[in-house]
């Protein structure tokens, strides 16, 4: 039997759109900041833990609330 062994492509949602990772070797908090410079309301969001979709891992970024604090 032969085993097959599947990478998985890490994918950051955001709003509704799939960003791309920009950097594989990046932590997810790296990748929110990164993506913050692009999308302001990311400043003080947070990651999601990720899901599996076909051969893809999705981290969803969430904007920070008024009520957040940390």
């Amino acid at each position: 039997m032969a085993v097959a062994i599947l990478t998985l492509t890490r994918l950051f949602r955001f709003s509704g759109r799939d960003l791309p990772d920009p950097d594989p070797s990046m932590q997810p908090q790296d990748v929110l900041k990164h993506y913050a410079r692009q999308f302001p309301r990311l400043n003080g969001g947070k990651v999601v833990d990720p899901i599996n979709e076909g051969d893809s891992q999705i981290y969803e970024f969430r904007q920070a609330s008024f009520g957040d604090r940390g």
